[in-house]
């Protein structure tokens, strides 16, 4: 009668285990349960020799789950970096739209604007020609000012993403904890193993965390584990729950900070984390999005510094020096909001070739200061002033040692940039110099038109003559006005440089003794399009990169940069894919519910259930028939 109750206990456990097999057939991470069942222990009886005894039947010795661990921590190792990729391609994606659009982009807007400065070129006395580049200078900083004020939309949404990633990981974690404690518990006592269902839910729920951040895995014996993130912080431990937080980064408010609280200290995990979704939201932040505003911001400034310049070397309609004919801001300053001392720190632009377009840190260790980029490179000083990278920064006031500032020079660039001029008579297309041949001039010497070199220099406009001395081998410089001798002596060779007060010019053939030559404003000459032709020469000219790439080459690069990017982001993420597919495809091969096989096993065990009932029965007649003899 025992050994029959025992089968028939036996065969309805398998029964329940395989009914709850395939039930749970399309739940996704069910692992398929498996019954252990195990022989009573035997008993002995009397007078058989070598202590024989006979059996007592079954039992149930556990029911564990169809499991294998290392293909489980390939599976989320794989999954954490599929999930980063995934984020980072459809972020980057945004950026690559928004760059490389044939129309919404800065290319065709470029184009329309140096079309501009060779209308006026052309005709550089039409006001209508002048108003058409003042509108095209308008649009150009327009289309800046807007792909800049999408990339601000998307800082704002990566942060926004960032702090709700970070909530849900609190909240899986919580959620990971109580499971711990369920798995603790239901493994308590008995020797029993942890309930299957239970780890299955772990699972899912380690899976579910690892696509939001990378993380290591340890667990005990009891079926509980500990989990890690950022090499070795912990987040669940045996005893304790661990949080993330998030708040104002106090070297740059614009951004949220990662913090890890430990109880005793907050550490700052920004750039530790990796992996899953905050990975990727991070890289994305911190690399694509940062470097492709910063190289826009620089396309910006380079445009406003080399035609300011320009414009400072010609004249007017009105017969004065040009003007700035763009504004932009210069470097971004920012203090630690930690900062304890009463620092300020100053920052400008110097070399426009050598300028890149990352962010730097200037920070002071109590005797000297460290300007780090973060591109690399570094240099140290007691100060007042520091250079790198093409801008200049001077510290003053009383710093305290831990005291940092954060430099962008270029991040304000693209949404600063204006026309600094409405009227279009203070577009100067007209060189600030010109120069003359004396009519009485008896040799056969030229001069050139010139070209303005220098237009801070205080004499640039100053009238002045070349007179040749005798024999013509030199020649002076003397004041055209008060005939004052400004330089005397000069070897005259022909068609070299003559550099002088600002402008540079050539004398070539052969003057003769006492011949003159004069250079002297400009004013009136309002059909010279000298100015503008150079300005219209800045399109294909080295302005940045070393002086080896043009705006164009620039923003070309920047847009290849970004687009080799996302799309190895997206090669890599349909790799990771695929390899995702067959790693779960390979656990469905060993964890997964076979219908079938379940369908086969139900018919098995229902036979062992009716076979074991059969005996209990034949055991009830047996003991009916003893009690009849008696």
């Amino acid at each position: 009668m025992q050994i029959g109750l025992s089968g028939l206990l036996a065969a309805q456990r398998q029964i329940a285990t395989t009914s709850h097999n395939i039930s749970n057939a399309n739940v996704d991470g069910y692992s398929r349960q498996r019954v252990e069942q195990g022989t009573q222990p035997p008993y002995a009886v009397g007078g058989l020799a070598f202590g024989q005894g006979f059996g007592q039947g079954t039992m149930v010795r556990d029911v564990d789950r169809v499991y294998d661990g290392f293909l489980g921590t390939q599976i989320r190792e794989v999954g954490a970096e599929h999930q980063r990729l995934s984020v980072f391609h459809r972020m980057s994606s945004y950026v690559d739209d928004i760059l490389a659009d044939p129309a919404g982009g800065i290319t065709p807007v470029l184009q329309d604007f140096f079309s501009a400065v060779q209308d006026v070129a052309d005709d550089p006395g039409s006001s209508t020609a002048r108003i058409a580049l003042l509108d095209q200078g308008s649009a150009l900083s327009a289309r800046f000012q807007a792909i800049e004020g999408q990339f601000e939309a998307l800082a704002v949404d990566t942060g926004k993403r960032i702090g709700e990633t970070v909530g849900e990981i609190n909240s899986m974690v919580r959620s990971l904890r109580e499971v711990n404690q369920d798995i603790v518990n239901s493994s308590s006592g008995g020797g029993r193993s942890a309930a299957p269902d239970l780890l299955d839910q772990r699972d899912r729920l380690l899976g579910q965390l690892s696509e939001r951040v990378g993380i290591q895995v340890l667990e005990r014996d009891r079926g509980d584990v500990s989990v890690m993130v950022a090499g070795g912080q912990p987040l669940i431990t045996e005893t304790e729950v661990y949080q993330l937080g998030t708040s104002r980064d106090p070297a740059d408010p614009q951004r949220l900070r990662i913090s890890y609280d430990s109880g005793s200290v907050s550490i700052d995990l920004s750039d530790k984390l990796s992996g899953g979704s905050l990975g990727g939201l991070l890289d994305f932040q911190g690399g694509m999005l940062d470097g492709a505003r910063g190289a826009l911001g620089r396309i910006a400034i380079g445009i406003a510094e080399t035609f300011n310049a320009q414009q400072a070397k010609g004249m007017d309609l009105n017969g004065a020096l040009g003007g700035d004919l763009f504004s932009v801001a210069g470097p971004r300053v920012q203090a630690n909001s930690d900062n304890s001392g009463s620092a300020s720190v100053g920052a400008a632009i110097t070399d426009l070739a050598a300028l890149g377009s990352g962010d730097y840190t200037l920070s002071y260790d109590g005797a000297n200061w460290t300007l780090a980029g973060a591109e690399g490179g570094s240099v140290s000083g007691a100060g007042p002033s520091l250079a790198l990278g093409g801008f200049e920064v001077s510290v003053g006031g009383a710093p305290a040692a831990g005291d940092s500032f954060l430099i962008q020079p270029t991040r304000l660039g693209a949404s600063s940039l204006e026309v600094a001029i409405s009227d279009p008579k203070l577009v100067a297309a007209a060189s600030a110099v010109r120069s003359a041949s004396d009519l009485g001039n008896a040799g056969s010497g030229e001069i050139s038109a010139g070209e303005v070199r220098d237009g801070a220099d205080p004499n640039l406009q100053q009238a002045v003559e070349l007179v040749f001395a005798d024999p013509p081998s030199s020649f002076d410089i003397v004041d055209a006005g008060s005939g004052a001798v400004l330089a005397t002596g000069l070897a005259y060779t022909p068609g070299a440089d003559i550099d002088f007060n600002g402008w540079r010019l050539q004398v070539s053939g052969s003057p003769a003794a006492g011949d003159r030559f004069t250079v002297e404003s400009n004013a009136g000459g309002s059909a010279d399009n000298r100015n503008m032709l150079a300005m219209g020469e800045l399109q294909s000219a080295g302005v940045l990169e070393g002086g080896s790439a043009s705006f164009q080459d620039a923003y070309s690069a920047t847009v290849g940069f970004v687009g080799s990017q996302t799309r190895s982001a997206d090669i890599n993420r349909q790799a990771q894919e695929s390899l995702v597919t067959t790693l779960n495809a390979r656990r469905e091969s060993v964890s997964g519910v076979n219908l079938d096989e379940e369908a086969a096993n139900l018919v098995r065990f229902q036979q062992a259930y009716q076979a074991a009932a059969r005996v209990i029965g034949v055991a009830d007649d047996l003991f009916a028939s003893l009690l009849n003899v008696i």
